[in-house]
């Protein structure tokens, strides 16, 4: 790989200047189609995770958060989360 890349550096000190413009446009063209081909990769790797899997990282999230906010965090009351109490000023 490195032999690549100095092999390319040399080759290009032997174009003028004013054509490396032209170079690094088509690097750049080439890495926006691998990031690209990556992405495409990765979604299409993605797949769903079984309803146990879920609450097994539901779990493990709640016990992460409770251990980094304590045991003094306030809950909502039931009336906080109940229709009427997210409606009240729509009354």
């Amino acid at each position: 790989m490195k032999e690549t890349i100095e092999n390319i550096v040399n080759k290009l000190y032997l174009l003028p200047q004013t054509r490396w413009h032209e170079v690094l446009d088509f690097v750049d063209f080439l890495t926006w189609q691998e990031v690209r081909r990556n992405q495409a990769d990765v979604s299409e790797s993605v797949s769903e995770i079984s309803d146990r899997e879920f609450e097994a990282l539901a779990d493990r999230l709640t016990d992460e958060f409770s251990s980094s906010v304590g045991t003094n965090v306030p809950l909502l009351s039931d009336y906080a989360v109940s229709r009427t109490g997210i409606y009240e000023e729509h009354s």
